[in-house]
């Protein structure tokens, strides 16, 4: 098992990670009776040995066992100043609430990107916020955190249009021109389509971007860098790692995005830094002190966070790895590169996510993930056409057989040249080849059976207008 990187008196964060492990097992009820029925006593629970033995909370075993507000600090629900919800990508919306030390968790990291990324501690800047607002945590979150920034010297100004291509545009056009720079926040899908639709009197803008809610690929990235008219400054492009449950685990720095192009130009050190895979995982810095990090044996964090609702080794079911500065400085030594020791607090770590275990499309039990579909769109003749979402799908026909599909969404005003499904077909049944072992041993069984059934749909058609964010797979039936 791995944890947050280590010092010689212990992982970094496994201190306060254990003092909070014993404020929750005296403070909470439900996590005192989840210890109860686990058969651990907290007074024996010392150090992080003792800790990493201490059974994962799940939504299974604890957040849909015990009653809600038992689950919260001394069992009372007023402690809650703010209610989210997650976006259901895995199932039913589960309810989260935030208060005072999540808010002050948030704005120490989004000090950090600002400053690193943007700049706008010198920059004046208007922060476009196109994440859902509403019952989700992403536009709320976002919001509260940005305005709190004025009061650590940002320069930051905010408007909130939420996901609306329009408003967000029009903000851009009439108040932009009145600062340095905009930061445009929101799902990198969304903000693609919001860039594809925008006029010279947008792009021309000193743009950057904020994004979260999935992986990008490095190809992606340069796209938009070249839609925006700043190639080659990749730093203009920064992605978070967050989820409902707990804001904001992780985000990159120039310092990420640059080792993370390193990969992209360098199969060997990707391998090396992060293992095989259809892409590369999305890789960004974290505060161990803040998010107290593990691997369990089977390759999936575990998170403990203070919050109103304590997270005490919660595993979310997203699989990746953690490098320490150590690890990772050393493994770009072998590969000829160089960690800038000035940019690396001692006390931080990396983490890798590879994918989140639980959203996938299930074809004939293989798992498929949408990080594959994902890479093959990337191929030079179809991202360009492409708006980037898609859905995958195992429909069930009449006599129970199965079929992978696959619908992509056409860029606004872009119609499919001929045999166009059939390019994207291949493309996509070759990567889930390459890079899904099971798959390939199923598709040397049934043949072209197994290959993927595409569908090309115009932009903004019913499968694809905006909720919360785009679901990318859905359960067949």
């Amino acid at each position: 098992m791995e944890s947050s990187c280590a010092t010689e008196a212990g992982p970094v964060g496994s201190v306060r990670a254990v003092e909070l492990f014993h404020r929750a097992a005296a403070e909470v009820p439900a996590y005192r009776q989840f210890l109860a029925d686990n058969g651990i006593r907290a007074e024996e629970i010392r150090t992080a040995a003792d800790f990493a033995a201490v059974p994962a909370v799940t939504k299974a075993n604890y957040l849909r066992r015990y009653p809600l507000p038992e689950q919260l600090w001394r069992g009372d629900i007023t402690r809650a100043g703010t209610w989210s919800t997650s976006s259901g990508s895995t199932g039913e919306p589960t309810y989260w609430p935030r208060d005072r030390v999540s808010l002050a968790d948030s704005v120490t990291m989004y000090d950090r990107i600002f400053r690193a990324c943007f700049e706008t501690d010198r920059r004046s800047t208007l922060l476009v916020i196109g994440f859902a607002l509403g019952n989700w945590i992403g536009g709320t979150y976002t919001y509260r955190a940005a305005l709190e920034l004025r009061d650590r010297g940002h320069r930051v100004s905010v408007v909130a249009p939420g996901i609306d291509i329009d408003t967000i545009l029009r903000d851009i056009t009439d108040l932009g021109p009145h600062y340095d720079q905009v930061v445009l926040a929101g799902y990198p899908p969304f903000v693609k389509d919001v860039l594809d639709q925008a006029g010279p009197r947008v792009r021309g803008r000193e743009l950057r971007l904020l994004l979260a809610g999935e992986n990008i690929t490095e190809q992606w990235r340069a796209h938009i860098l070249d839609r925006i008219g700043r190639p080659g400054e990749p730093w203009r492009v920064c992605l978070m790692y967050g989820t409902a449950d707990a804001g904001v685990m992780g985000y990159e720095t120039p310092l990420t995005i640059a080792i993370r192009r390193l990969a992209h130009q360098d199969s060997r050190l990707a391998e090396e830094l992060f293992g095989g895979g259809a892409a590369l995982p999305t890789f960004v810095e974290y505060d161990p002190r803040l998010r107290y990090t593990e691997v369990d044996a089977a390759g999936r964090f575990l998170f403990t966070v203070d919050s109103t609702l304590p997270l005490i080794r919660y595993r979310i079911n997203d699989e990746g790895t953690i490098l320490t500065p150590s690890r990772l400085a050393e493994t770009l030594r072998r590969h000829g590169h160089r960690l800038p020791a000035d940019e690396v607090r001692p006390d931080t770590g990396f983490l890798a996510l590879r994918r989140r275990a639980d959203v996938a499309a299930s074809f004939y039990a293989v798992k498929l993930y949408p990080e594959s579909v994902r890479a093959a769109l990337e191929d030079p003749v179809i991202r360009t056409l492409v708006s980037g979402k898609f859905v995958l799908s195992t429909e069930i026909g009449d006599t129970f057989t199965q079929t992978l599909c696959l619908r992509v969404e056409m860029r606004p005003g872009v119609e499919p040249p001929p045999g166009f499904a059939d390019l994207i077909a291949h493309r996509v049944t070759a990567t889930l080849d390459r890079t899904n072992g099971e798959y390939r041993k199923l598709r040397a069984t049934l043949g072209p059976a197994a290959e993927v059934a595409v569908a090309v749909d115009p932009f903004g058609g019913d499968r694809f207008r905006y909720d919360i964010k785009h679901t990318y797979v859905e359960s067949g039936g």
